[in-house]
């Protein structure tokens, strides 16, 4: 099966690479693709995801070439996993489900703000390549 998303995700970090891995595992049919964060940028993949933004999710790019960042990119990323279709209609229909949805990963991406990754982006300076990024 062709691959029908590319997740671009900070790859020095441990809970974003956790993250990856996970995705991975819930998609057997490999329609989800990964690349890191920093060769995103270089590519050009990121660009219509403003400058100050680009490090600090990860990023969905759907085949269409639109860009969907953190929670916004999860419904997409849901939908192409087995059953994911059906947990996608329910996330997005039922009430306060988009706000649940939101909660988890704001609850989650914590663990990047802590983790791995801000000492990265201490180092790699602000908004470059490598910088912190959130799940």
């Amino acid at each position: 099966m062709q691959c029908s998303c590319v997740v671009a995700y900070d790859s020095k970090c441990g809970p974003c690479t956790s993250f990856k891995r996970a995705l991975r595992f819930l998609d057997p049919n490999r329609r989800i693709a990964f690349v890191p964060l920093s060769e995103a940028v270089l590519n050009g993949s990121l660009r219509q995801v403003p400058p100050s933004r680009r490090l600090s999710s990860f990023h969905a790019i759907l085949p269409d070439g639109a860009v969907k960042s953190g929670a916004s990119a999860l419904p997409d990323l849901l939908a192409l996993l087995p059953l994911g279709p059906y947990l996608c209609n329910y996330v997005r229909s039922a009430p306060g489900g988009m706000r649940a949805l939101s909660w988890a990963y704001a609850i989650l991406s914590r663990l990047h703000d802590s983790g791995s990754c801000l000492g990265q982006a201490a180092t790699a300076g602000a908004g470059g390549p490598g910088s912190g990024a959130t799940l």
